[in-house]
């Protein structure tokens, strides 16, 4: 059994059996200009019969002030906006929403768009040591379009692995 889904995905894969490490070859890579932690997300890409729009990498970042900071928050919410606006822009990416809460368990919450993933690793390690936020979560954010995409080639793949 699990030698027939290794063989399936290797198929999937595009294996070349040739190469030491046996490691996929990727003629889906050609499109664009993928570096680093951006390449790797089409590793393990459908084929082409499934076809993904492109799209910006988006985010949610939900941040807690630490005390310092809350207190300068009272005087101006607006600053803390224009700070986050700031740091996304000097990243690349562009700012949608900046919302501060009222109930739960932070005291703010941003979407936002970066060019690349690590962006936004870079962002929230630039909120916690120069905006001065405690806690901070990011999610990557997907469009349904994109979520109908990913059904259907799971589906696809789940066909591959039966044969």
């Amino acid at each position: 059994m699990l030698r027939a889904i290794a063989r399936a995905s290797r198929a999937v894969a595009g294996v070349d059996a040739r190469r030491p490490t046996g490691r996929a070859i990727d003629a889906r890579r050609a499109v664009g200009t993928f570096v680093g932690a951006e390449s790797e997300e089409l590793a393990y890409a459908p084929t082409k019969k499934v076809k993904f729009e492109p799209t910006e990498p988006t985010f949610m970042t939900q941040f807690t002030l630490n005390r310092a900071n809350a207190k300068s928050t009272m005087e101006g919410a607006e600053d803390a906006e224009r700070l986050v606006a700031r740091l996304i822009g000097m990243l690349g990416g562009s700012l949608k929403t900046f919302y501060v809460t009222q109930t739960g368990a932070f005291d703010g919450v941003c979407v936002y768009t970066f060019p690349k993933n690590h962006d936004s690793r870079t962002f929230t390690c630039l909120l916690r040591s120069s905006a001065g936020y405690d806690r901070i979560e990011t999610t990557k954010l997907m469009a349904s379009a994109d979520a109908a995409m990913c059904a259907k080639a799971a589906r696809e793949v789940e066909k591959q692995l039966k044969k």
